[in-house]
């Protein structure tokens, strides 16, 4: 039998819902530890694999899919306090970062610029590499 497993990394949670080729679905929940999400998620393999009396080698070899998805990258930016960060980028594209150019559904109302994302004494220019 197949399964696929879907993650959600949260501040407090770390939930899983794991489906079978026959349709049936469970959700596991575990705890997050926000200074290793890596443990929720193994603690909810561990659970599950346990539940169905698997070894973790054991539901992986079943396992066709692992979906993962986490808010921990948008907390940190913003929040502000994800690692310092640099940024090394090709010649031209210093400022590629700051211009956020893209969609820009009201790009005439006057809002403050969010703070970079990385600050321009970080950002390092290289030659092009061919």
């Amino acid at each position: 039998m197949s399964l696929r497993i879907g993650v959600d990394v949260g501040g407090t949670f770390t939930d899983f819902l794991v489906t079978d080729s026959a349709g049936n679905a469970e959700i596991v929940k575990a705890s997050t530890t926000p200074h290793d999400p890596s443990r929720g998620f193994f603690k909810g393999l561990e659970t599950e694999a346990h539940s169905r009396g698997l070894s973790i080698a054991e539901l992986l070899d079943q396992v066709t899919t692992i979906v993962h998805g986490t808010t921990i990258t948008t907390n940190a930016i913003l929040t502000g306090d994800g690692a310092r960060t640099g940024f090394i980028t090709t010649k031209g594209f210093r400022d590629i970062l700051n211009m956020r150019r893209g969609v820009k559904e009201r790009q005439f109302e006057k809002y403050p610029a969010p703070p970079a994302l990385i600050p321009r004494h970080r950002i390092q220019v290289v030659e092009d590499k061919d």
